[in-house]
Order: structure tokens, then sequence, then C-alpha cells
């Protein structure tokens, strides 16, 4: 039987503050300064949506079974939310400069160059038509000129501010005694889920998609990321609302997809890979346990535009000790693949699901996927 899937949507009631799991020492002096992710990592929703089925169900922590039961459950998330529209990372193959004034946007293609290049084999560099900076701003952009820009148009993406910084002053504390420590001063950066921008009040959400047994509702009050700062829980049993299913357009230019065309996969959060920075799932065409829709067709990577890695760590309670560091290919890297066989629509089944390796990171969020057309520079 189909487990159901909902929404849950996180409400922030103060400014949250989201680390990667890497230790901060402001008691000896060591540090000064901790800043806020900007969101927080998939594996820290999934462990606190988790965390809240067992309150709801009064859980017995200590019972072994049931925590591995909880670990299964798979969450699929975080994605911003403004309103009831999505806010995603901007995709790198697009690249925002100003010109004469205005702001343009350069898309990146791949070609083939004359001279070669030092890429590893058989993938293709990127053409940047002009020298040019990047303009700050458009580091978010908002689901509907994501859909264009899948799709091949032209987009100038509207500014998304996103969750603005809170800075804070604190001072550290002598246990022993009780007291201030002279001169230990640190700042904490917080994210706040809400702003005022020209009289106009903003709030933002994070949601993730859970599939949640009959009985598994979660506690709707808890507290999420460092600190332990407190957020609102909201059930949404209305899919097509609360999340972004795979437009029809989109599926109308993969139908219409040949042999050898090009598709794009956008990251939406960060992934995590056997290879490092390239998906291990490309070397197992047809395998069982792949990403779902990924047996079905045969892809070939022929170039990629990736960020630098991220880290991302943790405490384990089960062994009492940090966890290894491993790391994440950031959200918004864009990958480029020839189809070289098999239904392109199939790939779709991973409309914003999960495309890393390994199926407990699937089943935590890491790799939500958007896929898109492609073409080749001129």
């Amino acid at each position: 039987m189909a487990v159901p899937e909902r929404v849950l949507e996180i409400q922030a009631l103060t400014p949250q503050f989201w680390r990667d799991g890497r230790p901060f020492s402001a008691a000896d002096g060591t540090e000064t300064a901790a800043q806020s992710l900007p969101l927080p990592l998939p594996s820290t929703v999934a462990g606190f949506v988790r965390a809240q089925v067992g309150f709801a169900q009064k859980a017995n922590w200590s019972d072994y079974q049931y925590l591995q039961n909880l670990h299964g459950l798979p969450i699929y998330g975080p994605l911003l939310a403004c309103g009831e529209e999505i806010i995603l990372p901007a995709p790198r193959d697009a690249l925002v400069y100003r010109k004469d004034h205005q702001d343009r946007v350069m898309r990146l293609q791949p070609f083939q160059p004359v001279g070669g290049c030092n890429l590893p084999e058989g993938l293709m560099p990127l053409r940047v038509s002009e020298d040019v900076k990047p303009q700050p701003g458009y580091t978010l952009w908002r689901q509907g000129d994501m859909k264009r820009w899948l799709l091949g148009e032209t987009v100038l993406p509207e500014r998304v501010a996103g969750p603005p910084a809170e800075q804070r002053i604190h001072v550290a504390m002598d246990p022993s005694k009780g007291k201030a420590q002279e001169g230990q001063l640190f700042s904490v950066s917080y994210r706040a889920l809400e702003q005022v921008q020209n009289g106009r009040y903003i709030p933002y959400t994070l949601r993730a998609r859970a599939s949640l047994p009959e009985g598994h509702t979660p506690q709707l009050l808890g507290f999420l990321g460092g600190e332990s700062r407190p957020v609102a829980l909201r059930v949404r049993e209305e899919l097509s609302r609360y999340w972004w299913d795979c437009p029809e357009s989109i599926q109308k230019a993969f139908a219409g997809l040949a042999k050898g065309q090009l598709i794009r996969m956008v990251l939406a959060t960060p992934a995590l890979f056997e290879d490092g920075w390239k998906p291990g799932w490309l070397k197992k065409p047809g395998e069982q346990h792949l990403p779902r829709g990924l047996a079905k067709v045969r892809l070939r990577l022929v170039a990629a535009a990736v960020g630098r890695r991220e880290p991302v760590s943790g405490w384990s309670l089960r062994n009492n000790r940090p966890k290894p560091v491993r790391w994440m290919v950031p959200a918004g890297s864009v990958y480029f693949f020839e189809l070289l066989e098999g239904d392109p629509s199939a790939v779709l089944e991973s409309w914003l699901r999960p495309v890393s390796d390994n199926e407990q990171d699937r089943k935590d969020g890491f790799g939500l996927a958007l896929w898109g057309v492609g073409s080749y520079a001129d």
C-alpha cells in the first residue's frame, strides 16, 4: 500500500541559526563570529521532522529498532517558500551581469574547443561570451523564472533578497562563577524568516515533502537547528498547492526530445555523490535501487557548472562522537547530459526528488533535482 505524502511547512518563531556541523568555540576565544547558513541542510530538516514524529508518539528513544524505522522515513527538502511560491537557488549556468547600465543574463553552454582543454576526458567546457563580473543579488530565483530557464527561454530573473541576516553580540560566561568573562565578546549571525521591505511584510517558510505512514503525524511545535530555536510545523495535505509539481510545458518539451539531445539537471538542494562532484549512478545504467526514473535511460555527462564543495558533518548520538566530514555538491549546480537511449520523460520521475547515490542520503533529502532541456553553444 502506498504511503501518503504530505508537505510539512516550517514557520520560524524566532531568528534561526543553522550550521554545517562544525564546532564553534567562543568560550576559549578561538572564534569570535558564528555565521548561520542561508538555509538548513537537508539532514537537519529530516532529523527535525523525524524527532517531531517520535515526540508525538512518545517514543522510547532507547528502542534501537524503533529508531531505525524512524530514520528510514523519507523527508525531501528543504525548499524556501515566500507565500505560496517556491524560491530556488540560482542555476549556475546563468550569469547575471551589468552592461550599458542594464542587467543582462549570459547562458553558459557546452562547446567543443578547437585546441582542447584540461578538463576530465569527455567533458566539454562552458562557453563564456563576455569577460564580466557577476551582479550581486541574484542568488535566489522564483519558480516562474526557473521554469522558463529550464525550457531554454531567455530570462532576466527578479531579484529575491531571501531571509535576511540578523547579527547579535553575546558575551562568554564563566560557568564556575556564573559571570561574564572579561573581554570575551562574540557575535552570532542568525537568519530571520521574515522582513519588511518597502513597507510590505514578507514572511518566509521552509517546506519538505514527507512520506508519513498513518499515525506518524509530527508534533507541531519544536526546536530546529543550533541553539534550539523554536519553530511551528504545519501539515499540508494539498501537494499540488504547496509543492512544485513538474510543469506541463516541461513534460511536453521532454516528450519531444530525441536521442543525442541535451538534458540539464539543476540541484535544488545540496547533493552527495560517490564520485565527489559527479553522480555515481552514471556508471550503473539499468541497475536497481537508482534514483527514480534513472534506470530507464542511459545518459552521458558532457559538461557541468558546479560550485565549490561544501562540508557536512554533525554529532553522532549513537556513537557519541563527531561524524566524519563529507563534501556536498552545492545547490544550484548544473549538469548537462546527452541522451543515449531510453524515454527522456523517465527522468521527470525524479522532479524535485533526490538523485544522490546513497539511499539514506536520498531519504534525508540530499540532491533534489530539477530537469530542463539543454543545447550546445552556437
